[in-house]
């Protein structure tokens, strides 16, 4: 039986709110900001890094954007009186 305790993907399931999966997000990344940080640091080396990081965060921005609202078109006329008397 495999413990799902300390995995990331089940504390993130157990998370239902809105807020609760933002303070998780969070946990990853603040020290995603320190080792982006520390290869900014590095003098020679970190550029092909960096870039492949850029363009991985780049594509996460996209993700993060909120869905557009769904909006239910009101029922037809004609659909509502289908069923008859």
């Amino acid at each position: 039986m495999t413990n799902l305790r300390g995995s990331t993907t089940a504390r993130l399931v157990q998370a239902k709110t809105g807020e609760q999966l933002f303070e998780r997000t969070q946990e990853h990344i603040r020290p995603l900001i320190a080792m982006i940080d520390e290869l900014n640091e590095v003098e020679v080396g970190a550029e092909d890094e960096l870039r492949v990081i850029r363009q991985q965060l780049t594509r996460l921005v996209f993700r993060a954007q909120p869905l557009p609202q769904r909006q239910v078109a009101p029922k037809s006329r004609s659909a509502r009186h289908r069923g008859g008397p």
